[in-house]
């Protein structure tokens, strides 16, 4: 009998040490997940954000003459259609554009040197890497989905008495990590808040965070006769770029976008065009140099923006990440 139980007990042993290992929570991230479960909304979109918003301003102050970020965006072709357009927010916070126009200006003489006619563009607008943020986000994204997911194993309450209830698409990928318990306590509190949220909040929760920033101008730096005609599209993008109102004040210059010029404008029209941006924004860099003199037209002045909306669009579908396949991010 002392026989049987030994080895009951060596079995027991081998399957345990044959199970790999689970690894213990990180206490600064436990603690990060707790406060973000303390506020209202979807608390790894707002852990995401949070990190979203340290990434580009901190590229944009130390990495712009980087030879290794200037060739891994030259790679990913820039950035995808949302990190596009946030590097407005992100210039200001570093209070200027300068290195949202140097490190455009890179792509789009890469892009006007490397293009001889449309073939050759619309082939230079496939990406050969993941746009860098999208990556780093991911990575980041896996990390507090398993914290979550692990936290959540350890101390369930937090889902039922804290104000921080995860989005739909977070809490799918949650689900295949939790108890079936947590599932119901998840549906039983949508179920019960949906009714108060604003429509904003109402749309967070279906689709997740809103972009940081949406090409919405009183007065736009230039317009996309394609994009402006473009219909809307499926996904937490257009979502969110539906619920804003666009108001133009007077006409806008037509300059159409990379992703619509490669597909509809002829000849050379795109390249000469393309040129004159190129020009807007070198003159854009040199005026901050100390030793400029003089005064930049209106077209130079806004230059970094014209590169934001001539690479990605005014539009999800324009950008070179989102012509073939949607963000996942």
């Amino acid at each position: 009998m002392v026989e049987g139980v030994q080895q009951r007990a060596l079995e027991l042993f081998r399957r345990l040490a044959r199970q790999a290992p689970r690894p213990a929570l990180d206490r600064w991230l436990a603690a990060r997940l707790r406060e973000a479960f303390a506020l209202p909304g979807c608390p790894l979109c707002r852990l995401l954000e949070e990190k979203e918003r340290r990434l580009l301003p901190a590229l944009l102050w130390e990495q712009v003459n980087d030879p290794a970020t200037a060739a891994r965006l030259v790679a990913s072709r820039g950035f995808c259609w949302e990190h596009a357009w946030a590097l407005v927010p992100a210039g200001a916070a570093v209070h200027s554009h300068l290195g949202v126009a140097l490190l455009l200006e890179r792509l789009l003489r890469d892009a006007y040197r490397t293009c001889p006619d449309q073939a050759a563009l619309d082939d230079w607008l496939r990406p050969r890497a993941p746009c860098p943020v999208c990556q780093w986000l991911a990575e980041a994204e896996q990390t507090l989905l398993q914290g979550a997911a692990e936290l959540l194993r350890h101390d369930p309450l937090l889902l039922r008495t804290q104000p921080g209830l995860p989005c739909r698409p977070h809490a799918a990928a949650l689900f295949p990590l939790l108890p079936a318990a947590l599932r119901r306590t998840w549906e039983a509190r949508c179920t019960a808040a949906c009714a108060t949220w604003a429509p904003d909040d109402q749309l967070a929760h279906a689709f997740g965070r809103r972009p940081w920033a949406l090409p919405v101008f009183s007065q736009p730096p230039e317009h996309c006769p394609d994009c402006s005609a473009a219909p809307s599209g499926d996904g937490r993008l257009w979502q969110w770029l539906g619920t804003a109102e666009r108001v133009v004040a007077q006409p806008a210059p037509a300059e159409q976008c990379l992703g619509h010029a490669c597909q509809t404008v002829p000849g050379e029209r795109w390249r000469s065009d393309l040129r004159q941006l190129l020009d807007d924004l070198a003159a854009f860099i040199a005026a901050h140099d100390y030793r400029f003199r003089g005064a930049l037209t209106p077209a130079q002045r806004t230059s970094w923006l014209r590169a934001i909306a001539r690479l990605v669009g005014t539009v999800p579908a324009a950008g070179a990440h989102e012509r073939r396949a949607p963000p996942t991010v």
